[in-house]
């Protein structure tokens, strides 16, 4: 069943993946969760590690930022996943 199949490995999974630079991928695990593959856990850290296309400008302008703003968005995206799956 979809990433994970609902573990605790799910909400790592849902933000790495919200990582990739734009809206897209977004809209397909948004999809993928409407189908019942993905589950809630990866759904939440997914959208809270997504920084859409916004990414893709301030990858122009200043790349060091851009990987930053990433890596700060990471750990809480997968902190309130992992909260999510534990309730």
């Amino acid at each position: 069943m979809g990433v994970g199949g609902g573990e605790p490995l799910a909400a790592v999974v849902g933000g790495l993946i919200g990582v990739i630079p734009g809206c897209g991928v977004h809209v397909g695990v948004v999809t993928a969760y409407a189908e019942g593959a993905v589950p809630v856990s990866a759904l939440v850290a997914n959208a809270i590690s997504q920084d859409g296309d916004a990414l893709f400008a301030l990858l122009a302008a200043d790349r060091t930022a851009a990987v930053v703003a990433t890596i700060y968005s990471l750990p809480p995206a997968v902190m309130a996943g992992l909260v999510v799956w534990a309730v």
